[in-house]
């Protein structure tokens, strides 16, 4: 159960930080624009900075979740 638990924390990690590459090249690929942040002519759209912030919002969480899984562990072998 435990390897799960490891399992699912550092898939998130990896989801946050595959988010946020994948927005910060895509902003890049549209020369850092704004323009379509909110709405597009069409609605709303996804911009690539949507995809940075949900990236960098969840690495610190996934980060904190892993260093208590860690501490819990120590605390168990103690």
């Amino acid at each position: 159960m435990q390897t799960f638990k490891y399992l699912l924390r550092f898939s998130l990690l990896a989801i946050g930080f595959a988010l946020t590459t994948m927005g910060l090249m895509t902003w890049q690929a549209k020369g850092f624009s704004l323009d379509g942040l909110w709405f597009d002519g069409s609605g709303w759209t996804t911009h690539p900075v949507h995809l940075l912030v949900l990236g960098i919002a969840m690495i610190p969480p996934t980060l904190w979740e892993i260093f208590v899984l860690e501490n819990s562990a120590a605390q168990e072998d103690h």
